[in-house]
């Protein structure tokens, strides 16, 4: 099975053709990042064992937030702090959906729309 990692190496000038003008900095940083992850690129970092006296060079991660290679126990750790946070009572999920319409400002103005999003679904649910 492929991971996302070997998906967006593979895809990569694909999706750059494709969708370069509508991702914003933050997006393209955590591309960037997640290519170079665990490459001659980002670095290696050399282990000794003063023991046996054998040596290792492992690739250094990139240790962005969004890299499923460098999150994954973070994100297994958070979750499961979640769970025992978890109150004995039933939980139900409400989707709101930004309209296409909006999208293209979503996009350019993330923090303004999705600030008033959450405030009107905020009062929807009140």
């Amino acid at each position: 099975m492929s991971t996302f990692i070997e998906l967006l190496r593979q895809h990569h000038s694909a999706i750059k053709r494709h969708y370069y003008a509508q991702m914003n900095g933050d997006m393209h940083r955590a591309i960037g990042a997640m290519l170079r992850c665990k490459t001659e690129q980002q670095g290696r970092s050399q282990w000794f064992c003063s023991h046996c006296h054998q040596g290792d060079r492992l690739p250094l991660s990139c240790g962005h937030r969004h890299c499923p290679q460098c999150q994954q126990r973070t994100t297994s750790d958070w979750l499961q702090r979640q769970q025992q946070k978890r109150l004995p009572v039933h939980y139900f999920m409400v989707t709101f959906t930004l309209p296409y319409q909006l999208r293209v400002l979503a996009r350019h103005q993330p923090k303004a729309t999705y600030n008033g999003m959450f405030k009107v679904a905020s009062g929807v649910l009140k």
